[in-house]
């Protein structure tokens, strides 16, 4: 088969979801392009790319994808009762995605370029995000996410605006906004733009 990594390429892995880096994903592994792509990345101890889907669907023919993703590693595996694989993957990183392809059992790679992490120093020391906190904090306070025990630097403004990002209840597209902003700053003023429109 192909090569599925290297420095300047990485497997994709197109999902109906955002996953922004810090977070947290638990997969349930069927088709064999994706079977091969775990046992291959499990081998060499390498990762690969989660990257929305704009045209197309999960399973079978291979979809469109959004530029921007984010490159993740498996960081938990097991076999489920249901016979499947499942793993769960964390989010390191944000990447740009140029000129994908499909191999011929359907699995996508892409370029990749790695995008810089937000500057804690780009941030105003007088924002106060403790709006943020309390709605992160509300959030986590929901049985199905407090099953995730989901781990928040509160001091980190930019972990709060990036595990905020993953946990409000919007569509995917929005999602992906977000995750395409450059600068934690623009992110605060987003998620406060989102959370007044959300009525909990």
């Amino acid at each position: 088969m192909s090569l599925i990594h290297s420095d300047k390429r990485s497997a994709l892995f197109p999902l109906n979801s955002v996953l922004f880096p810090g977070c947290k994903l638990p997969l349930q592994v069927f088709e064999q392009r994706y079977l091969r792509l775990i046992k291959t990345c499990m081998r060499d101890n390498h990762g690969f790319v989660v990257i929305l889907i704009s045209v197309g669907k999960e399973v079978g023919d291979t979809p469109e994808t959004y530029s921007i993703g984010t490159y993740v590693e498996i960081v938990d595996w097991e076999m489920l009762e249901n016979g499947l694989l499942g793993i769960t993957i964390e989010a390191k990183y944000r990447v740009r995605v140029s000129n994908p392809c499909a191999q011929d059992d359907g699995l996508m790679t892409g370029e990749i370029e790695t995008l810089p992490m937000a500057d804690e120093a780009e941030i105003d020391k007088d924002i106060q995000i403790a709006d943020l906190v309390d709605t992160l904090k509300q959030l986590e306070q929901h049985p199905y996410i407090e099953q995730q025990a989901m781990q928040v630097d509160y001091s980190c403004a930019q972990d709060v605006c990036q595990k905020l990002s993953q946990l409000l209840p919007v569509d995917p597209l929005t999602k992906q906004s977000l995750l395409e902003i450059n600068t934690t700053a623009e992110k605060i003023d987003r998620l406060r733009q989102l959370i007044q429109g959300i009525q909990y």
